[in-house]
């Protein structure tokens, strides 16, 4: 008992770490992009990010949770997740591209790092998948580790040379890191996780009818995130949504545990599930609740030291103010209530299931944030609290569902892994 106590501990330490570390080193580079480029071109990266990070949402749900659930060595899920691979990646970088362009986020170069970042990024997204599929939480931090180092690295030496920052070269920097770190992973995996099956559409219909809904239902934080952020920029300006931008910073330490409890629930409630032994919506429950709990400590912690962290932060460039941290607070908290019970539902293949609860939550949310953009744009900084709104009514959604629907699986019910690591 002592023994699988700890394995837990360690399993579920490494996934908080690993998304401590790339979330440490996002803020890192966040705070370069407000100290060495200003507020306009701040609010440009931030948008590229959203815009990056829903991309990366589509694509990981897609495939990084079909690797997950689905059994990965069958040679039509294989074929269909490696065609999946190409397709996204391909999808993804026209739509950074067409966003950079339209919105006038970058020169040239830039979009063209962008474009490069892009294409590097999710292939690694799904190297890093299959280390969390394996439960190798040491390995997935040292993936990370490298990912961040080499990027900083790269940053720092620019900066002794005396070199000025731009857009550009913080990309690429990130395209450098990223490079890097996916050779190592590939290094890190054994070759039959990686080896390219023959060619075919065969196995594409029983991973849509499984990742489709899980996607679309992942997809729905981030998106409404992008379409926040590009509200601001336009009923607003950037050097407004720069302002919005840095508030959530301060609250990026209870994001990263929410996040990286996220990472270790979904493998630990397939492994549960394969091993027949039942999951509980109260289980669930729990988590949520011990999650809303650390960010609301989280939350006031923030808020009593704004005063000092915030002037570290913009450099004096603008003013941060404790009700835009505090919309952040509510954002998180909504997050926290919904992510594990979402988890839960997606182990047992019920993810139509949250994408209607979450799709009404979020158009609520985004409607009445337009109305609110398009009557006042000074209140741009109450955006956070609109989609944050009704988290907590969705989780009690969830819970109620589940409790219903949740099956207690067998082992010759729902597609496993079969060859699954020690």
């Amino acid at each position: 008992m002592a023994g699988s106590l700890r394995r837990l501990v360690a399993r579920a330490g490494g996934s908080v770490t690993s998304q401590a570390v790339t979330a440490g080193g996002s803020v890192v580079l966040q705070l370069i992009a407000v100290r060495f480029l200003g507020p306009e071109a701040f609010g440009a990266y931030a948008i590229m990010m959203a815009v990056l990070v829903t991309v990366t949402t589509v694509f990981s749900s897609w495939v990084g949770d079909s690797l997950t659930v689905l059994d990965r060595f069958n040679p039509r899920v294989r074929a269909a997740l490696c065609a999946s691979i190409l397709g996204l990646t391909s999808a993804g970088t026209v739509v950074g591209v067409a966003f950079a362009l339209a919105l006038h986020l970058a020169d040239g170069p830039g979009v063209a790092a962008f474009a490069l970042l892009t294409v590097l990024w999710l292939p690694q997204e799904s190297a890093r998948r299959l280390l969390n599929a394996r439960l190798e939480f040491g390995r997935l931090v040292l993936n990370d580790l490298v990912y961040v180092g080499v990027t900083l690295a790269i940053l720092a030496g620019l900066w002794l040379t005396g070199t000025p920052f731009t857009l550009t070269w913080i990309l690429g920097a990130m395209c450098a890191g990223q490079l890097v770190s996916l050779g190592l992973t590939l290094a890190l995996l054994p070759s039959v996780e990686y080896r390219l099956p023959r060619p075919s559409l065969a196995g594409l219909g029983e991973v849509t009818t499984f990742a489709a809904w899980r996607s679309a239902q992942a997809s729905l934080r981030p998106v409404a995130l992008l379409i926040m952020r590009v509200a601001i920029d336009t009923f607003a300006s950037r050097t407004v949504l720069a302002a919005v931008e840095a508030g959530r910073l301060l609250m990026s330490p209870a994001l990263t545990v929410v996040q990286g409890a996220g990472s270790y629930l979904l493998p630990t409630f397939v492994r549960r599930r394969d091993a027949g032994v039942p999951i509980r919506p109260r289980n669930a429950l729990t988590a949520s609740l011990v999650l809303i709990a650390g960010t609301l400590a989280c939350g006031v912690a923030a808020i009593a030291v704004l005063g000092h962290v915030g002037p570290l932060i913009t450099g004096g460039a603008f003013t941060l103010d404790a009700v835009t941290v505090g919309g952040w607070v509510a954002y998180t908290v909504s997050f926290s209530a919904t992510l594990p019970l979402a988890m839960m539902a997606a182990a047992y293949t019920l993810s139509r299931l949250v994408f209607m609860v979450r799709a009404a939550e979020t158009a609520i949310g985004l409607t009445a944030m337009l109305v609110v953009l398009a009557v006042a744009p000074d209140l741009a900084h109450l955006a956070p609290y609109c989609i944050g709104f009704g988290g907590l009514a969705s989780g009690f959604l969830l819970w109620w569902h589940l409790r219903r629907k949740a099956p207690v699986p067998s082992r010759n019910e729902i597609p496993h892994e079969t060859h699954a690591a020690e």
